[in-house]
């Protein structure tokens, strides 16, 4: 089958990470895949050396603010391949209207978070609006909580698969990761907890530092690493709760290593899909504490396979967080082999072969 994916950048982040892994999957079953960047690869290229030498990489180079000749260009370049799949993510799909309707493909459209915040405003939502009523564009939420927002927003139903990630079963936590988190270490007893997503509003970096300031400032024994690419102004917000314990680390190359040394994977955004970095922390064992929104609460059961706050407020945030640091090691080592068994439906080879099945049958 030949198969093209559109994504805007490879910058660092879950949507991303997820299409690369999930294109470097078709062309180890040996299909013909095309992955075509809209953004300058030397700007927004995090992952590109990921991208596995099976699959055809293109970059359409777009230029910064409104570039009105790249729905043209990718339009010319799809047509080229002649593809049997064209398979859209993020907001590339606004560039893709000139595509769906001239080239004789199957076009499909992964909805990465709830669907009204990734529809992204009035005008990408109306696009999208068209497209999947008209049944030009196959939409594929990623957890049933995705599912529910996509059945509201849109008033109709859809395919749903859950993200996938392969955790390599030679992973191993190198010397060099090992002597830096010891460095952040007070004590030998000392939870490593990680914070692993891009610096954003929802993801909410100087939250997770306001808690961890309370905690510490209680007596618990932790440090915190926050992984991931860097925004000023939530950065500032991390700086100003003096939280002696928080340590920003910025994007990492290896951040498997880091979750299978952790203790507890935080994370407590304001609203999710179904986020990759959990499926990362579930495929190494590390106990996930995460407000309860989108595909979270599909598979972290409160006090059984992590923890939930109640609510997305920072008490409630505080309270989950103060409830993972009072469990005994004997309650730890329990619950996460509990949270590794959940991570069974979500390998990369069982998301890829329920894609394939849809790219066929629909």
């Amino acid at each position: 089958m030949k198969i093209v994916h559109v994504i805007p950048q490879l910058s660092s982040g879950g949507g991303e990470r997820f299409t690369i892994d999930l294109c470097n999957a078709f062309a180890g079953q040996g299909h013909e895949v095309t992955l075509i960047v809209l953004l300058p690869l030397g700007e927004y290229g995090f992952y590109k050396n990921e991208v596995s030498d099976k699959v055809n990489l293109i970059c359409l180079d777009k230029k910064s603010g409104l570039d009105i000749s790249l729905g043209w260009r990718l339009r010319k370049t799809i047509s080229r391949l002649s593809p049997d799949v064209v398979h859209s993510h993020l907001r590339a799909i606004l560039y893709m209207p000139l595509s769906i309707f001239s080239i004789n493909a199957k076009f499909f459209h992964t909805v990465h978070n709830t669907a009204d915040m990734e529809a992204g405003g009035t005008v990408g939502g109306f696009l999208r609006k068209v497209l999947f009523r008209m049944r030009k564009v196959t939409p594929v939420t990623i957890s049933h909580e995705s599912l529910d927002s996509f059945e509201k927003y849109y008033g109709m139903t859809t395919a749903m698969i859950f993200n996938g990630r392969d955790i390599p079963d030679t992973l191993k936590v190198s010397d060099s990761v090992k002597s830096e988190i010891d460095g952040y270490k007070r004590t030998s007893s000392t939870k490593v907890l990680v914070h692993l997503a891009r610096y954003t509003d929802v993801k909410r970096q100087d939250l997770m530092a306001r808690v961890a300031k309370k905690l510490f400032d209680e007596g618990f024994d932790f440090t915190v690493l926050l992984i991931g690419r860097t925004a000023e102004d939530i950065l500032n917000g991390v700086k100003a709760a003096k939280c002696p314990v928080c340590h920003v680390l910025g994007e990492k190359k290896n951040p498997l290593e880091y979750l299978k040394a952790a203790d507890a994977f935080c994370l407590c955004s304001t609203y999710e899909g179904m986020p990759i970095s959990l499926i990362e922390a579930m495929g190494v064992g590390t106990i996930p504490v995460c407000t309860p929104v989108g595909g979270i609460v599909n598979v972290v059961k409160d006090g059984d396979t992590g923890f939930l706050s109640e609510d997305i407020s920072e008490d409630s945030y505080y309270d989950a967080l103060k409830r993972f640091l009072m469990q005994s090691e004997e309650e730890r080592t329990e619950m996460k082999t509990k949270v590794q068994k959940c991570y069974e439906p979500f390998t990369m080879r069982e998301c890829a072969n329920k894609y394939l099945e849809l790219y066929v049958n629909h």
